[in-house]
């Protein structure tokens, strides 16, 4: 079944984490210390961030031909989601139609399954591009097709 719509998570896959915490440049921090680096940082908090480039060129491959791609995060706070939303436009401007963002990873399924609606697809017809095995899992087993990040990286 040929994908039609495509949605993508930043963490880890979209963005390689990069972020100031105590001195030093490390991938992440406790949840505590993110909410005030979110709040510190507002939305420059992804500026640390490099873009994950197979990733990238996986994502124009899909958008040539003529699938339709979102970002689809999970997020904490709203700094957190406008930092995230210009990481993207700085670093894949025009190519995503549109960021979205959900409090849990569980909702990711959830909104996939909504968007497939509301463009009349079936979910297996949408993709989730993924860095959390668990979500992945979670999407195969909901007919949405699921590609973990580390199968584009790999290019199998």
């Amino acid at each position: 079944m040929k994908t039609k719509l495509a949605f993508f998570d930043i963490d880890g896959t979209l963005s390689a984490p990069y972020y100031p915490v105590d001195g030093e440049m490390k991938p992440g921090m406790t949840d505590e210390q993110w909410i005030t680096f979110c709040k510190t940082y507002g939305n420059d908090s992804y500026r640390f961030c490099k873009p994950v480039q197979p990733v990238k060129r996986y994502a124009e491959q899909l958008r040539a031909e003529g699938v339709v791609l979102f970002v689809l995060s999970t997020s904490q706070t709203v700094e957190e989601d406008s930092s995230k939303e210009k990481f993207i436009k700085r670093c894949f401007p025009g190519l995503f139609r549109e960021v979205l963002t959900v409090r849990e990873d569980a909702e990711k399924i959830t909104k996939i399954m909504a968007f497939a609606e509301r463009y009349e697809v079936s979910p297996g017809e949408c993709e989730l591009v993924e860095d959390t095995y668990s979500v992945i899992l979670k999407a195969v087993c909901s007919g949405i097709k699921g590609t973990h990040v580390a199968q584009i990286v790999c290019d199998l």
